[in-house]
This record gives structure tokens, sequence and C-alpha cells, in this order.
């Protein structure tokens, strides 16, 4: 998706009758041109990073009625902090990877997993409504730093 400028954040949050507060629009933006996974309180310290003048309390509220009307996606990776990631629509379906050491998190699509998904749910009768995959272990990354010898 292309970088959103600040009039269609403004009229993404006006067509989903929520108002178009300049925090609101920060937030978004913050969420909308980047792939990253926050917390709120990562979320709180990179718009005060970078000059916004925004409260906790206003980034949860914010936070809550962009996830109700489906702008930003909720996640929980089981660690006791919800991550935040914009919406991209229709078509914005993926699972994770997630790293136990360092936190990297993966974005992933792999169409023989879905289809895979759905005739398991084809064969019990089951009709899904929404489905989430979270695939937990150690990236790369950290798998090679366990394996460099130690110096000195």
């Amino acid at each position: 998706m292309p970088k959103a400028t600040n009039q269609d954040l403004k009229k993404m949050l006006r067509d989903h009758e929520l108002k178009a507060t300049s925090q609101r629009i920060a937030l978004l933006k913050l969420l909308n041109n980047t792939y990253k996974h926050f917390d709120a309180e990562e979320l709180y310290l990179e718009l005060h990073k970078r000059q916004k003048n925004v409260s906790r309390a206003t980034i949860y509220r914010s936070l809550e009625a962009l996830v109700d009307q489906e702008l930003v996606n909720k996640l929980d990776f089981g660690d006791g902090r919800m991550r935040y990631e914009c919406s991209r629509g229709g078509d914005d379906h993926h699972d994770h990877l997630i790293c136990e050491q360092c936190g990297k998190i993966v974005e992933f699509l792999n169409i023989e997993i879905e289809a895979q998904q759905l005739a398991v749910c084809e064969e019990n009768g089951f009709l899904p409504t929404t489905h989430t995959m979270y695939i937990f272990g150690i990236c790369a990354d950290c798998r090679n730093l366990e394996s460099e010898p130690e110096i000195g």
C-alpha cells in the first residue's frame, strides 16, 4: 500500500465516522506507513520522538476506536503485550512467525496452508469466519548468534 497522506487518513477516519483528530491521524499514519508491529507503549514513545503531543490515554482510546472500525488489527502473541498493525483491507490476510528470543515478527502468506485449512473446515462441515496462525520459534539471526564461538 502506498504511503497515506494526511488527507487520505482524514477521509478514512471520517468514512468510518471517527473524528479526524491530529492524534488519530499521527497514530494511523505511523501504523499505515510501516509493517512493524507496535505495542501501545512503543506507539506512544515513537510519536513523542516525532514530537507529536499525545498522551498514553489518548493512544489507548484511539487504538480501541481504530480496532472497532477495523482500521487497525489487534494481535495477541501470548506475551502479555497486545500488538497493533494497520489493516490493509479485505486482501490483508497473513500469518506471523515470531522469534521467541529477539521478538522479530515476520508476516507471511502461504496459499497451500490456506487451502489446507479450508479443506479441513469443509471435511468437518465447519464454516470458518476468521483464523489466525502464529508460529513461534527462533529466527535465523538468533540461531546464528547461538552458534558463534565466544571470543576471549
